[in-house]
């Protein structure tokens, strides 16, 4: 841990805590500190904490639009890789809900819906300068998306499945502390909410469909994050005994369908391996949406009907699942998901009309306008 003198540990939080964007090691950096407890007070420390977890939020949320464009992008619903990455979509929604439902505990109010500049625009950076290699784009399924995913969802320490020449292999070598920035961010969180012992309250939160369980004491605050670190980014080494791909995590979700071939456990070796064959599916080519999303005096009318329609049903969606965690409450949550639903039905119209300068496809844009 850091030994700066108190008077720099202050300052460092108040930088963190006036930023709208803070650098996500630098939040994690403040919360592990040796002297936080002694020269930073309870208000500014629960402050600190409310502040990582809307950054825990935004990485969460800020994940969504990709998957889901390549999941769209599948002609077959019922293909098994479209199955696969449906259920990593779920798990991210739920990763984000608990994380809303933790901030909620402390009385804070998850910020999803913005249509600033500060807001979420792809193609981006992943919020909190996580991965800082990374360009995130909106495009349908492929190897290139593929590469992107697993770099997202890069564990601490990957298990010896097989070989994988990542195209970020530069930045594994020269940063070797990258891959582990989101699992230390969920640490430093699990660590302050035992450290500070705040007040928790139930108020405001949800349960349902996108979030399990209400968190309101420290034994859910080690249930989230255990779930949250386990199923996606940050992800534990799992104990090769618990077999099957249900209690693999993301990256290795997205692994099998990188190398067309489905990941089994050895009972000889005690281990996972690269066994059978598994298909790439049948997919729309959606084209990667440019900076800013494709403009209404660039396309035809039915295609600019069709890019503004989603992204009004997509706004309105955003905007009550954050009011779900105000005044909106359970029943804004399920007009939120109803909505979600209904995205998909504009976006895979748009992935099946060509761009006319042949580089692929249309598809949706995610972009949050004022309702």
């Amino acid at each position: 841990m850091t030994t700066a003198p108190a008077s720099s540990l202050h300052d460092r939080v108040c930088q963190v805590l006036s930023a709208r964007n803070p650098n996500i090691k630098e939040n994690v950096a403040c919360l592990m500190h040796a002297e936080l407890e002694v020269k930073i007070s309870p208000g500014e420390r629960l402050a600190l904490l409310k502040k990582t977890l809307q950054q825990a939020v935004m990485l969460e949320f800020a994940t969504l639009p990709p998957y889901l464009c390549t999941l769209w992008s599948i002609k077959d619903n019922l293909d098994p890789v479209a199955k696969t990455i449906r259920h990593v979509v779920q798990e991210e929604m739920l990763h984000m809900a608990l994380a809303c439902n933790m901030l909620a505990s402390l009385g804070g109010t998850p910020h999803l819906y913005d249509t600033t500049s500060g807001g979420l625009h792809y193609p981006c950076a992943l919020p909190g300068g996580v991965h800082p290699e990374l360009h995130i784009g909106l495009a349908g399924l492929s190897d290139s998306t593929l590469d992107d995913f697993m770099e997202i969802e890069l564990p601490e320490d990957p298990m010896d499945i097989g070989t994988y020449d990542s195209k970020y292999k530069h930045a594994h070598d020269h940063e070797g502390t990258h891959a582990s920035t989101i699992g230390a961010l969920y640490d430093a969180i699990a660590h302050e909410f035992e450290s500070l012992q705040p007040e928790m309250t139930p108020d405001h939160q949800v349960a349902g469909p996108l979030s399990w369980f209400v968190v309101d004491a420290p034994e859910k605050v080690t249930s989230a994050i255990h779930w949250i670190k386990t199923q996606g980014e940050g992800a534990v080494h799992l104990d090769p005994s618990e077999k099957g791909l249900a209690s693999l995590s993301h990256y290795y979700r997205f692994w099998e369908v990188r190398e067309r071939r489905k990941i089994e456990y050895d009972p000889v070796n005690k281990k996972y391996i690269f066994g059978g064959p598994l298909a790439f599916p049948d997919v729309w080519p959606m084209a990667e949406v440019p900076e800013g999303g494709y403009r209404a005096d660039e396309v035809s009318q039915e295609v600019g009907d069709l890019l503004l329609g989603f992204d009004r049903t997509y706004s309105k969606a955003i905007h009550l699942l954050e009011s779900a965690w105000g005044e909106g409450g359970q029943g804004a949550m399920w007009r939120a998901i109803e909505l979600m639903f209904e995205l998909e039905k504009t976006a895979r119209p748009l992935m099946q009309i060509p761009i006319p300068n042949g580089r692929g496809n249309y598809g949706p844009c995610f972009r949050l306008i004022t309702l």
